[in-house]
Order: structure tokens, then sequence, then C-alpha cells
């Protein structure tokens, strides 16, 4: 890895490790109110074996599979995600904790020691992944991991061509003010800095504005690229890559991917 290449994958890692990301993240509504969850847990139970979800985060897709009987290896490169995840898990029966193990690992390069009947990536962690390099190391780890025709699942967003013409810098609210366990409450705004067509990569900030008990405010900024994807790109590194698309879906109803779809979400297999 050169150094511009390793300073890069540091600043995704710094993004997720700043003070209370995981706590903040639990509360963000717009990760609350997500329609992915029933999905996904879905496609874990159809797997008929266990289950690798790679960016897993707090567990907030995890620990539902894990709920409906899904034995599910969670892994992620955050230390302070995959803690707020413990700290989820410490809450749940203890039937629920043994199905899940978690793991620390770079979605580019890993080895669980073992295969899958399905892998997920569910939202987005693959938009992190900047350099076509970075994409196919990461496909080619899913492939080592699944077993003889088994199962990919995974989204990204739809990229809004309108939007991405006409860039703005203006914050804009996705979380009004919300109270956190502790009394603290918070809002969050988020903004696109840039955009570089060329590359297909949109500069991201998220603003969480924290105010505390004693009325201290603190802004804590995420600063990270997205890359962002068309369909039949996607289609093309999956068939590199060793894959067979079953399905491209635009909605997590499983509604068909059509030009006003929010989502591309992919379903396939490993050939």
């Amino acid at each position: 890895m050169s150094g511009e290449e390793q300073q890069a994958a540091d600043e995704q890692l710094a993004a997720y490790d700043i003070s209370d990301i995981g706590v903040l993240y639990d509360h963000v509504r717009l990760y609350v109110d997500r329609a992915d969850i029933e999905f996904y847990v879905d496609e874990c139970r159809a797997a008929e074996g266990e289950v690798l979800e790679i960016g897993c985060g707090t567990g907030r897709v995890l620990i539902p599979a894990a709920r409906a009987g899904v034995r599910i290896t969670g892994l992620d490169r955050s230390a302070n995600m995959l803690e707020r995840c413990r700290a989820n898990l410490a809450n749940e029966p203890a039937d629920v904790r043994e199905r899940v193990q978690l793991v620390s690992g770079d979605m580019r390069h890993f080895d669980v020691g073992r295969t899958f009947a399905t892998v997920t990536i569910p939202f987005r962690p693959l938009q992190h992944l900047v350099r076509v390099e970075d994409q196919l190391a990461c496909l080619a780890s899913v492939r080592r991991h699944l077993a003889p025709g088994g199962r990919l699942v995974f989204d990204v967003f739809n990229p809004d061509l309108a939007r991405l013409a006409a860039p703005s810098q203006t914050e804009h609210e996705d979380t009004p003010l919300t109270q956190l366990p502790d009394g603290r409450q918070f809002r969050r705004t988020s903004r696109v800095l840039s955009i570089h067509r060329a590359e297909q990569v949109s500069d991201i900030e998220l603003a969480y504005y924290i105010t505390d008990l004693d009325g201290r405010a603190e802004r804590l900024g995420q600063r990270f690229p997205m890359r962002w994807y068309l369909r039949w790109e996607l289609e093309h590194l999956l068939a590199r890559s060793g894959f067979v698309v079953r399905a491209a879906y635009g909605g997590f109803d499983r509604s068909a991917f059509e030009d006003g779809s929010a989502e591309i979400i992919i379903v396939t297999d490993r050939e």
C-alpha cells in the first residue's frame, strides 16, 4: 500500500473513531428508521447457513438477524463501533449473544478462517472504497469466504445525477434535536463538500452538534470520500470478480430498479 493509499485508509478509519460515534450513530433518525433491516434479515434467514456481515458497525442489522435465529459474524475496522456493538449485544438474551461473533478487520483484506453461506454488506460500506483496486480486493476477500454457490448481498445509493451536476455545500439537517440516554442532546447535519466527477467521488461531511447537561456545546465532524456507482459498473465489477448477479432492486421492498430508485441493491452468487 502506498503512502497516499494508507493516508486515505487512515482518514476513513478516523471518521468512525471520534468520541461517542457509536452512541451517536444509534440515535440518528435516518439510520433508526432505515427500511433495510427486514430485507437483510430475510436474506440471512434464507441462507440456511452462517452469515458474515461486513461493516457491522454497532449491530443495527446484525443483532436483528441474530434475534431471528441466524448465526452471524460481524466484521468492522472501527474499534469504537465494535465496542458499541458489544455493549448493545450485552443487553440481548444469552441465545442471541451466542449466535454472534465479532472480529476486527479491513474489508479489503481479511481472513476469518472459514466460509459462509452468505455475505452481506448493508448500508453502503462498499462506497468507502474509492479505488478500483480496493473494490476488487474486497470482492476477492468476500469470494474466498463464500462457500461454493454462496451469496453476496449489498446496497449502494443510486446517484442523483441532477444533484451531482449542481453541488451545494449547504448543511442539511437529517437529525433534529434528539436526547441521548445520558441526558445530552444532539442534532446532525450533512453536506457535500466537493464532487469529483472524473473519479465518481463525493467528499462528505457529517456534523454532530452536541449539548452537554451543563449547556456546553461542541461540534464533532466526520469527513470522508464516498465513491458512487452506476448499476452496470457494479455488474462488470462483480463479473470480473467471479460473481453472477441474480437480482438488482431499487428498494428494500424488492421493487424493480429504475431511473428514480433511491438504492441499488444487488443479490449475487459466487460462480
